[in-house]
């Protein structure tokens, strides 16, 4: 480096006084370093880029995977409200066979009272008839009373009696058949109603393990989000100042704020909140709490289950032109949703318990054109038949 110097600069020989020979040398050692260090530096800014690189696309696979698991949650939860309207469904058939129950039982304690009563009136007879066999000699009695006049009345007494137990045995099994028929059908409803409650159960259960281990899964997913955040912030050093005149740029960094998991969690929560306040009864805090969630997050994938339970809600509490109005808000603004066919079920329902048939039918068929496939569909074309 010194005869490089000395060969550069032979004028430091002349220069008078000597007394500017450091700052000579001080720069052609400066000059020196910066020849020997800049070959480094792009070497390394290359690498760092490229390390850059791979954790934006670790960040990016991430981030497709975490998308992935929202729509599943979406998807697992749309499948949990269709198994909700088919426990609904089945707690009607229920209640409708408990009245039906109610009404038997009402018509067999009816039918006992008049048993009761022939009973008595057959035993009042049979009491008679015995007081008038119980002679000595009955059969000769019955012979003389054949010969005269007034001994065809107890004849015709007698055949009447004869009569009335026949009829009696016949009523004693009507009675037992109606009494077994009575209990089956209670049997059969109590194991329907076991094995509904059971299923649903199990469905509940199966559901909160789903979603426990997809919270979960999310968790861990944005743990690793940040994490990797981080390490990438920590990853890249400051630029190298290579030069006094240096432009170079300094590298991107990545920002550790996102908002959007945090976002999704509260909306997630508040979705959750309003349907269980749906499913305890409370219907009109059911209705503000959707109406809350469509207002901050309009646009969420749930947005269109929010407002088709807001309908479902007003029908709940018979208010049927709220409910009707909801139905058609969702139809309007999510057209493309899979709730539509429900929410036009749901219509006609509305459109029915304002007395409106006709235009019940309308929406029901309707409802069939337009989405043949759909289990709705199959409940609005058992209803369509009722209304015939």
């Amino acid at each position: 480096m010194s005869q490089r110097a000395l060969f550069v600069h032979p004028s430091l020989h002349v220069i008078k006084g000597q007394r500017w020979l450091p700052l000579a040398v001080l720069t052609l050692c400066a000059g020196a370093a910066h020849a020997a260090i800049d070959p480094e530096a792009p070497v390394q800014l290359s690498r760092q880029q490229s390390q850059l690189a791979q954790l934006q696309a670790q960040a990016r696979a991430m981030e497709s995977w975490r998308l992935s698991l929202r729509q599943q949650s979406v998807v697992l939860q749309t499948r949990y409200d269709s198994l909700h309207e088919v426990q609904r469904e089945l707690d009607n058939r229920f209640m409708a066979l408990r009245d039906r129950r109610d009404s038997l039982d009402s018509k067999w304690k009816t039918f006992r009272a008049s048993h009761q009563q022939l009973a008595f009136r057959v035993a009042d007879v049979l009491a008679q008839a015995q007081t008038l066999s119980e002679g000595e000699q009955p059969r000769i009695w019955l012979a003389q009373a054949e010969s005269q006049t007034g001994g065809r009345g107890m004849i015709q007494l007698l055949n009447q009696v004869e009569t009335l137990n026949a009829e009696l045995n016949k009523l004693r099994g009507k009675v037992e058949e109606l009494g077994h028929g009575i209990a089956s059908a209670e049997k059969r409803q109590r194991d329907m109603y076991l094995d509904l409650d059971t299923r649903m159960r199990r469905l509940e259960q199966a559901m909160a393990a789903n979603l426990k281990r997809e919270q979960e899964a999310i968790g861990a997913l944005e743990e690793r989000l940040r994490k990797l955040e981080q390490s990438q912030q920590s990853a890249i050093p400051p630029p190298v100042n290579t030069a006094a005149g240096s432009d170079a740029p300094a590298p991107a960094v990545v920002s550790a704020s996102n908002p959007a998991p945090a976002a999704s969690e509260g909306a997630q929560r508040a979705y959750e909140t309003a349907l269980s306040s749906y499913r305890t009864g409370d219907y009109q805090g059911a209705i503000n709490g959707f109406v809350g969630f469509l207002q901050q997050y309009p646009q969420h994938p749930l947005a269109a289950n929010a407002q088709y339970w807001i309908g479902d809600a007003y029908f709940q509490l018979r208010d049927y032109k709220a409910a009707l109005e909801a139905q058609r808000r969702l139809i309007a603004a999510y057209p493309d949703s899979p709730k539509v066919p429900d929410a036009m079920l749901n219509m006609g329902s509305a459109e029915l318990g304002l007395g409106d048939l006709a235009a019940a039918r309308k929406s029901w068929e309707e409802l069939v054109a337009k989405h043949p496939s759909s289990e709705a569909a199959d409940k609005a074309r058992q209803r369509l038949a009722r209304l015939r």
